[in-house]
């Protein structure tokens, strides 16, 4: 039955996300867009490796606080630029390395006031995303 249950959120929570229109984030001054790398790293680490059921369920039960948090947030908590490794190796095994942007937002929000975190990206040029959801003890 639990095998039931996470098919049924991801089902939910993935018909729900591909409807999530972007967002303006006043703190960054710009809008954030829902792609389906922000989704798929709900459910896989960067690496490839699937995350664990429990925290893939955790993150999808968080997903409907993330526009709340990215609205309301003041300043972003924290930022990091960094050059990674993004998409497919190159011929001859290279990998294609970018400039990372990441902004951790946090804000209290929902029926249940859940201290909750966001985090962004924007690789290269490209638009300020939806990454990563996670809740603040």
């Amino acid at each position: 039955m639990p095998f039931q249950k996470f098919n049924n959120l991801l089902s939910t929570r993935r018909a729900e996300y591909k409807a999530f229109a972007a967002v303006y984030c006043a703190c960054l001054k710009e809008y954030v867009t829902f792609n389906s790398d922000g989704f798929n790293h709900l459910r896989w680490h960067v690496d490839g490796r699937p995350r664990q059921p429990a925290e893939q369920m955790h993150k999808l039960g968080l997903l409907p606080l993330v526009r709340a948090v990215i609205i309301n947030a003041k300043a972003p908590l924290e930022y990091e630029r960094r050059q990674a490794p993004i998409g497919r190796k190159k011929k001859g095994g290279e990998k294609i390395l970018k400039d990372i942007e990441y902004w951790g937002l946090t804000a209290v929000v929902g029926k249940q006031n859940v201290k909750t975190k966001v985090i962004l990206r924007k690789v290269g040029t490209g638009k300020i995303h939806f990454w990563s959801v996670m809740k603040m003890h």
